[in-house]
């Protein structure tokens, strides 16, 4: 009975903290204004100078920023005018996206490991589709654990590599 009581003190306590952080982060969230009535800065681009200096073209109420940044501050290098967005270059991504998507699939392989081998291709053909990366001599459906480090065949595989090298040096 003393450790349901002691329960219940513990899940009291934690509710009316969690409570507190609640109405502390809605209090404070008011007072602070909304994100809709700040200027949006967007980074254009950040090209690192030193370890620990850059420099960084901000975007922000029409003007763009050239910012020189190191650990300890902060100087404005140059300030221009934000070129205007041409109005055809918002679709043009999607539309290289959409022709990039198409052009991928024209062949008709499937890019998936494991789905079925379409007829007139073989495992080989598709491995030579999904590019360099594909492990030669891995047939996809030949083992679950096929290519992982839990499989026996990469652990042969990882030994002889080091057996070869071994000779070699």
């Amino acid at each position: 009975m003393e450790t349901l009581f002691l329960g219940l003190r513990v899940l009291v306590s934690l509710g009316a903290v969690l409570g507190l952080l609640w109405w502390l982060q809605r209090r404070f969230a008011r007072t602070n204004g909304s994100a809709a009535s700040q200027p949006e800065v967007r980074v254009i681009s950040r090209q690192p100078i030193t370890p620990k200096a850059s420099v960084v073209v901000l975007e922000t109420g029409g003007q763009r920023f050239l910012l020189g940044v190191t650990e300890g501050s902060v100087n404005v290098l140059h300030t221009a005018d934000a070129p205007e967005p041409a109005p055809d270059t918002a679709a043009a991504p999607d539309a290289g996206f959409a022709a990039s998507l198409k052009a991928a699939g024209a062949d008709g392989i499937s890019r998936d490991p494991y789905a079925p081998v379409p007829a007139g291709h073989t495992a080989d053909t598709r491995r030579a589709a999904r590019g360099a990366h594909a492990l030669p001599g891995v047939t996809p459906g030949k083992s679950p654990l096929s290519g992982s480090i839990l499989s026996p065949d990469t652990w042969r595989q990882t030994g002889a590599v080091l057996r070869s090298r071994g000779r070699k040096g």
